[in-house]
């Protein structure tokens, strides 16, 4: 009996609690979200938001006590419930990664000994809509004239090179290679853990951006980017002016992360290889991938084109017969 005593106590030491089996679910979502895996991870954040929508579903229920049918009553619940950020009813997708955050929870709860099951695993998701938009090229160069000086080189970035934007703001020059004309990125630089090898020579407007943004390098500055007083760029900023650039040029409205999907779909209409595209974007799966992938009337008339050259050539030699 000492001995288990023993055990209990040293357990609760370890894992900050005193009786896991009786917890409920908030005090598991906290516990998780605590966790250092969980704090590191560029949505924590986001997740903190997201945990506010499950906790007052399953707040004071205890972790033993929720079931899959509970999970599921959940996910439909939550399709007729307006944000209060947005004004309209939660979509599938921030749906998903609400019920993606408490699976997540509940498997490092597993590890840790505090449950034995997790009944949001293998629950049903709604299918995701691609919401990118596919911006044409005098559109973006409308958007550009409108943004100040010190955003004209980021989003040019984004253009070319279909970095995402904590990866350009957070860009610092010895990831910048001007002599090679090579952008690397570690696996600490990017969302999938993933290195990255941009190869920005190629593009001569871009690469002069870069070597007049070294020029205008401040001493012991390390970001790339910068405001004009040579502070960071937030990310809430950049989203603020382009759309007021998109407001002043009547068009769109467009995000930042659009252009990640423009520059996507630009490299498909240039003939470029899937497996290269993944290579340069760092899209792991197929399905993300023809998530940034958009068809174009161009793209549209040039594929029925060439279906027109076999079965058009075909119907007018039976004519023909």
């Amino acid at each position: 009996m000492l001995r288990a005593k023993e055990g209990e106590f040293l357990k609760a030491e370890k894992l900050g609690f005193q009786d896991p089996v009786d917890m409920t679910f908030s005090q598991l979502m906290d516990w998780g979200l605590q966790q250092e895996v969980m704090t590191a991870k560029a949505s924590a954040t986001d997740d903190t938001s997201r945990s506010g929508h499950l906790k007052a579903q399953f707040g004071s229920i205890r972790v033993t006590q929720i079931t899959p049918l509970m999970v599921d009553n959940f996910r439909v619940r939550m399709k007729s419930v307006v944000s209060d950020k947005t004004g309209k009813a939660f979509s599938g997708t921030t749906i998903n990664k609400m019920l993606s955050l408490a699976r997540r929870v509940y498997y490092l709860a597993m590890d840790a000994g505090i449950v034995a099951s997790n009944p949001f695993a293998r629950r049903g998701l709604y299918k995701e809509q691609p919401v990118g938009k596919y911006i044409p090229d005098e559109d973006f160069r409308a958007i550009l004239a409108h943004l100040p000086d010190y955003l004209k080189p980021v989003a040019l970035t984004a253009y070319y090179t279909g970095m995402r934007k904590g990866e350009i703001l957070n860009l610092t020059w010895d990831r910048v290679d001007l002599f090679k004309g090579i952008i690397d990125l570690t696996p600490e630089d990017t969302k999938t853990g993933e290195p990255r090898h941009i190869y920005i020579s190629a593009i001569p407007e871009l690469k002069e951006r870069f070597v007049a943004a070294a020029k205008e390098r401040a001493k012991g500055q390390r970001l790339v980017f910068t405001k004009g007083d040579g502070s960071p760029v937030p990310e809430w900023y950049i989203d603020r002016l382009l759309r007021r650039a998109c407001a002043a040029m009547e068009a769109g409205p467009y995000r930042f992360h659009d252009l990640r999907h423009t520059f996507n779909t630009n490299m498909l209409k240039a003939g470029v290889e899937q497996a290269v595209i993944m290579k340069l974007t760092g899209h792991k799966t197929l399905a993300m991938f023809l998530r940034y992938s958009h068809l174009d009337a161009e793209q549209g008339a040039g594929a029925m084109g060439k279906l027109n050259k076999v079965v058009g050539g075909l119907a007018k030699s039976q004519e023909k017969k």
